[in-house]
């Protein structure tokens, strides 16, 4: 990158409706996170780190064609981290444009579903993927602060290395005749409301019925007093012992949001603590042959 193309970028942020902060904390936290989410398209590290919280959780999980592994380097929690997630990143690709297709604002939260343009610049996988474009669909979510994107928690819908190598193996279509209603949709739809029902019951058994064996997570859950915690999972036996962490106290749980689409499902959970406290949590979930393969997400507590 030359620097006037550094400086073309940073001006051009300008542009972004700054006003947007002074209407409202929902106004404010899209604007901070649509801000980063101008600032990746820099190749800049400095500049994209800029728009990062000091206090941080990044879920970032390796997508194959098993589900989304996260191994070392993939769940951070230090701004540290996170500079270096970055600064390796741009030594295997960089975003150049990215294509928003389902938008959610909310007063701690944005959360994306985007259709990146990335050209290689080095090795994914093992992969050579240098000058090469390809379009990546994603679901991420931003938990935001004032300083910044508090997070960035993202899921892939196929593997990097397939989709620069052309290999990408999709799902058959569904066997239902009406091909004129969005089957998938209404699949994951009434599945995301039997795994509802089975948390609202505390029914680990009906819980572990909706997860996939191989089940991955990484949710990190704020008390009201700021005390975090980090949930990983890379089981469906661990992940039903940390949704029962979760969601166990919870009474009256309900969905503020929901999104179901043919690969993922999205919701921000709400329920009453017995303190008279209220839990959120926003949480997506990859799908795959009828079962939840992944939960990714943060959650708050609120007075």
């Amino acid at each position: 990158m030359t620097s006037t193309e550094s400086t073309r970028d940073r001006g051009s942020v300008t542009d972004l409706p700054a006003w947007l902060s002074a209407v409202g904390p929902r106004e404010a936290s899209a604007h901070i996170a649509r801000t980063h989410v101008y600032a990746e398209t820099s190749t800049d590290t400095d500049y994209i780190c800029s728009t990062i919280s000091r206090d941080v959780y990044f879920g970032v999980p390796v997508r194959t064609r098993g589900g989304n592994l996260i191994p070392d380097g993939t769940v951070l929690t230090t701004y540290d981290q996170v500079r270096g997630y970055y600064e390796g990143r741009a030594g295997s690709y960089v975003v150049l444009a990215s294509a928003q297709l389902k938008s959610v604002s909310t007063d701690w939260y944005l959360f994306n579903e985007s259709a990146a343009t990335l050209r290689g610049t080095g090795m994914i996988g093992d992969i050579d993927a240098t000058d090469r474009e390809f379009v990546v669909n994603s679901a991420v979510l931003f938990p935001t602060a004032p300083d910044g994107i508090r997070g960035e928690v993202c899921v892939t819908r196929y593997p990097f290395v397939d989709i620069v190598t052309d290999t990408v193996a999709t799902p058959p279509p569904p066997t239902d005749a009406r091909t004129y209603l969005p089957l998938r949709e209404m699949e994951h739809c009434a599945l995301l409301d039997q795994f509802l029902a089975a948390l609202r019951a505390h029914d680990p058994a009906r819980v572990a019925g909706a997860l996939r064996p191989s089940h991955t997570m990484a949710v990190r859950l704020d008390d009201t007093a700021g005390t975090q915690r980090v949930f990983t999972a890379t089981t469906s036996l661990d992940a039903e012992a940390a949704l029962g962490t979760m969601f166990g106290e919870v009474r009256d749980l309900t969905l503020m949001t929901r999104i179901a689409t043919e690969w993922y499902l999205f919701a921000e959970y709400l329920g009453q603590l017995p303190d008279g406290s209220v839990r959120r949590l926003a949480l997506t979930h990859p799908v795959e042959n009828g079962l939840l393969t992944g939960t990714f997400g943060y959650g708050r507590d609120e007075s």
